[in-house]
């Protein structure tokens, strides 16, 4: 087995031994996600209709498009900050988050109350709630970026786990008693903000998180973050939305249904990111780029072949968890293309390591507009093959792009040399 590893960590020109040690408890994290987000699935599409789960996947598609004024890409600034000792950040970094998710709050709210004049009390009920819980929800889970940056990942993990498992265990809990809307995003919303506060505090208490120890540029380059992924998060959302509003509830809950799968795989491999950040953030740029086309090139195969399984299998998995969706196959074969721009991303952690903002922007609005543009066209257009398309277009897009940043990037001061 140690002979094998060894050839593996050749081949993939991979600190195998860094990604056991560390990625375990991602990985295991990453696999609670999954399974729970897949059982969650399974229980929506057998027992609620599909207008409740089209309603509610649209909802929370709204909810994720407001959550940027929380400044989610925070974590990734605090978690380099961090890693280079800035250990005092946390506290600064969460009251930022919070006050900013106010405005999120006021957006969501104006949607509310547009549903009342037109009398559906159930979406203004919705947003209403959605204003409520929208600044501390994820704002809390920044102790996540935090104990990312001090390379603690089981703590990190155990967390997510732990927060997880109480979330579906109470949500599924709230499906098989009642099908109501409300009392069902009650029932997402609520253990979330409990369990991440506790562990929010719990962090801040218990771990050395001196204030006098902080980088004042961190808040500044965690706002650039956030605002250069609004065009990010408007499309990864909108074509939920627009598929509601031109085609109703049900071709929304097919779609979501198509997606969930690609949406869980691409999670799967978010472990690699999230490791290689920390230590991205040590090396110097020229040290990366001798490694990672191998790395990509490497990548890339396993994905072609993940994909053509996935393709050949889906549809029988679909008989037997999904089988009232089963209009949503071949959507969901056609989407499986995007995975070929997983490896592609460890260029923009990368970028995102050494706080190269001026290249993050160039990328994130580029490829972003391209994709709005292609949302609002071909949903309006082609409806759910509109949406398949439009999120294809953004890897046909984003590779070339993400390759010459890696091709012209290079480090602007000397670097620590590689620990």
């Amino acid at each position: 087995m140690k002979t094998f590893l060894k050839r593996l960590e050749k081949w993939l020109d991979f600190d195998l031994r860094y990604v056991v040690k560390n990625g375990l408890w991602l990985g295991l994290d990453d696999l609670t996600s999954i399974l729970a987000s897949v059982l969650l699935t399974v229980v929506f599409a057998n027992s609620i209709s599909k207008e409740t789960y089209g309603s509610y996947r649209y909802i929370l598609s709204v909810f994720g498009i407001l959550s940027i004024t929380t400044l989610p890409n925070m974590n990734i600034a605090v978690s380099g900050a961090v890693a280079r000792g800035s250990t005092g950040i946390l506290k600064k970094a969460f009251k930022t988050r919070i006050r900013w998710g106010f405005f999120g709050s006021i957006a969501s709210l104006i949607f509310g109350i547009y549903y009342f004049t037109q009398n559906n009390s159930l979406m203004s009920s919705a947003f209403a709630l959605v204003a409520l819980f929208l600044p501390f929800m994820d704002s809390l889970n920044l102790y996540e970026g935090f104990l990312r940056g001090k390379k603690l990942f089981n703590l990190q993990s155990q967390y997510a786990i732990v927060t997880r498992l109480i979330s579906t265990i109470v949500l599924i809990g709230t499906i098989f008693l009642t099908k109501n809307l409300i009392i069902i995003l009650i029932a997402f919303f609520l253990p979330y903000v409990i369990t991440r506060l506790y562990f929010y505090l719990y962090t801040s208490r218990n771990l050395k998180t001196d204030e006098t120890i902080t980088d004042q540029k961190t808040i500044t380059y965690g706002k650039h973050l956030s605002v250069i992924q609004l065009l990010g998060v408007l499309v990864n959302y909108l074509d939920n939305v627009l598929i509601f509003s031109y085609l109703g509830p049900i071709s929304l809950a097919v779609y979501s249904i198509a997606l969930a799968p690609i949406k869980k795989v691409q999670q799967a491999f978010s472990i690699i990111p999230d490791l290689a950040l920390p230590k991205f953030s040590e090396r110097s740029i020229e040290v990366i780029k001798k490694k990672l086309p191998r790395q990509i090139i490497r990548g890339i195969i396993l994905v072609v072949i993940s994909i053509l399984l996935y393709m050949v299998f889906v549809e029988p998995l679909f008989k037997i968890f999904f089988p009232r969706y089963l209009d949503s196959v071949p959507y969901s074969q056609t989407l499986a293309i995007i995975l070929i721009g997983l490896p592609f991303s460890l260029i923009y952690t990368l970028l995102q390591s050494h706080a190269r903002t001026k290249e993050i922007y160039i990328y994130n609005v580029s490829i972003r507009i391209a994709q709005l543009i292609a949302i609002l066209v071909l949903v309006s257009l082609y409806g759910i093959w509109g949406a398949v398309w439009a999120r294809i277009a953004l890897q046909i897009v984003s590779i070339p792009i993400l390759i010459t940043m890696l091709v012209k990037i290079k480090d602007k001061n000397i670097e620590k040399p590689p620990s």
